[in-house]
């Protein structure tokens, strides 16, 4: 489990690596989900359903999924970053930014924590950022693949 958590983190700060400067931050904008999301989604939150993260898993190289609910160990997304709500801004403030070209998508157990986390990376200068709408219940409930750390 350690050596999991260490790879969690060395992966994070791989990511890690050059934003900074990409222009000062805008208010927030929302999509509906199901919309067609294939257009300019720069600088805004775009809301997806279960399905839509399951089609830009397949099809999206540059994906990175960030559970920031503090309960990854109970339960997460296959493949999702283990990055707590409360330390998303000392990650965003340290020495590294996450890079620029990757695209984001931020869930949690619960809404009020994602749509916080979709916020902090939007005013942090992030260009491409999706919020998972029903969080970590709505993947499950679309039989989306989970793991839970023993």
């Amino acid at each position: 489990m350690r050596m999991r958590k260490i790879l969690v983190a060395v992966t994070l700060l791989a990511l890690v690596v050059g934003l900074a400067g990409c222009g000062a931050p805008k208010q927030p904008a929302t999509t509906s989900p199901g919309l067609d999301t294939s257009g300019d989604t720069n600088r805004t939150i775009v809301e997806i359903d279960a399905k839509k993260l399951e089609e830009l898993i397949q099809t999206d190289r540059d994906l990175v999924i960030i559970d920031v609910s503090g309960k990854w160990a109970e339960g997460h997304i296959v493949g999702a970053l283990d990055t707590p709500l409360d330390k998303l801004q000392e990650i965003i403030n340290g020495n590294f930014t996450l890079n620029a070209s990757k695209h984001f998508v931020v869930y949690s157990h619960d809404e009020e924590s994602s749509k916080k986390a979709a916020n902090i990376l939007l005013t942090s200068s992030f260009t491409v950022i999706n919020r998972l709408v029903g969080g970590y219940d709505a993947w499950v409930a679309n039989g989306g693949y989970t793991e839970k750390q023993p």
